[in-house]
């Protein structure tokens, strides 16, 4: 008789020990990187040293909310709101025979080519760091 009840102990407490220490994962806790899915645009999730925020990723399927790195969301960002204003000078230049927006610069000279230098340097870095910071797997 001691034996069984010893026995309904040990099994117990080896049953208990196992469900103690498995790691259960609930599926809310998804793995968070770069290209994958999301529900909601806006969203920041921190996990270790980097920030993610969920949106329309411009390099990875850009049709679809996926999570991208913060540095990216605000590249991209201040790439869409200097982006018209470059077209527009570059319109006007191509209006006024000059081949690129620099050119335009060149010749309205004054405070206006600092503008004009500030926008296209702050579209090529974009143009450059996006690749950089919006790659999947980032």
């Amino acid at each position: 008789m001691e034996v069984s009840m010893l026995r309904k102990i040990v099994i117990a407490a080896t049953l208990g020990l196992y469900l103690a220490t498995s790691v259960v994962t609930p599926a809310s806790a998804a793995t968070i990187k770069t290209g994958s899915s999301c529900t909601k645009s806006g969203l920041t999730k921190k996990v270790g040293s980097k920030t993610y925020v969920c949106g329309k990723n411009p390099i990875v399927t850009p049709t679809k909310r996926t999570w991208m790195l913060k540095t990216c969301f605000d590249i991209s960002k201040n790439y869409a709101e200097v982006r018209p204003t470059y077209d527009d000078m570059l319109e006007l230049a191509k209006n006024n025979n000059l081949a690129t927006v620099t050119e335009l610069g060149n010749v309205v000279g004054g405070s206006e080519k600092k503008f004009i230098d500030d926008l296209v340097a702050a579209v090529e870095e974009a143009q450059i760091r996006i690749p950089i910071a919006c790659k999947k797997g980032a």
